[in-house]
This record gives C-alpha cells, structure tokens and sequence, in this order.
C-alpha cells in the first residue's frame, strides 16, 4: 500500500462519517418528530386545567404520542447511536429548563387573571421548545460531531 493509497482510504473512511452524521442530525430534526413532541408536551401540560377523569386521560394521551411518536422515530432512523454523557445532560438540562419556563408562564398568566393559564402555558412552552430546539441545533451539532471523534 502506497502512501496515497492509505491517504484515499483515510479520506473515505471521514468522507463516510460525514455522512452518517449527517444522516443522523437530519433525521434527528425532522420535521413529524417535532410536530408530534410539541403535541404530546402540549397535552401534557394543558391537562392540568381539565376537570378530574380528563386530566388523567389527557396526560395519558399525551405520553402515548410522544412515547410512540419517540419509538417510531428510533425504528426509522437511518443511523442509529447512544448519546454520550455531555449529550445526555444537555437534552436533561433542556428538559428542566423548559419545566421551569411552563411553570414561570403558567404563574405569570395566573397573576394576569387568565382563564385556562395551564393551556396558555402549555401552548407558549411547546412553540418555545420547537424554536429552542432550531436555536440549539448548531451546538447540539458540534458536541454530536465532537463525540463522534473519540
């Protein structure tokens, strides 16, 4: 094997995982699993301002969508991986930080008398996480591509 033999077959290999990144954060950001997070986490929260046997139907409702909604994204991903451990905590860390925005909003509009502040909250908490989620997608890029050189 010669030098530029060995040089070709470097460049193939990077080539190659270039394009399983890619394939990875295209599918990762797809537009259905955005929808349907946004509409799972919007059924969870709003449930709070439903009566008794419909708040625990829609909570159940809401976590069935976006449980299935998460299986069905896995089973099709063209390129399937394990988060590694800054990845992991970074999705935790947004996860809580969007807990504490929908109750911040949901006390907020409590204070400005509105009627159904959970669904309010709910509504302003799941666009806030869809534009959050294209807001973070160039760090979430580079910690992903970052792993992945290990």
């Amino acid at each position: 094997m010669t030098a530029h033999d060995a040089q070709t077959a470097l460049d193939a290999i990077r080539h190659r995982r270039q394009q399983t990144f890619d394939a990875y954060l295209r599918h990762a950001y797809s537009r259905p699993y955005m929808i349907v997070s946004a509409l799972g986490l919007f059924a969870v929260c709003s449930s709070f301002d439903l009566p008794s046997p419909w708040n625990t139907v829609a909570v159940l409702a809401g976590n069935a969508l976006t449980l299935g909604g998460l299986f069905v994204h896995q089973r099709r991903a063209p390129v399937r991986r394990r988060a590694a451990g800054p990845e992991a905590l970074s999705y935790a860390v947004v996860g809580v930080l969007l807990l504490v925005f929908f109750w911040a909003v949901a006390i907020a509009a409590y204070f400005t008398g509105l009627p159904a502040r959970h669904t309010f909250a709910a509504a302003v908490t799941a666009l806030t996480a869809v534009g959050a989620s294209y807001a973070l997608r160039p760090s979430l890029e580079t910690m992903i591509r970052g792993n992945g050189r290990g």
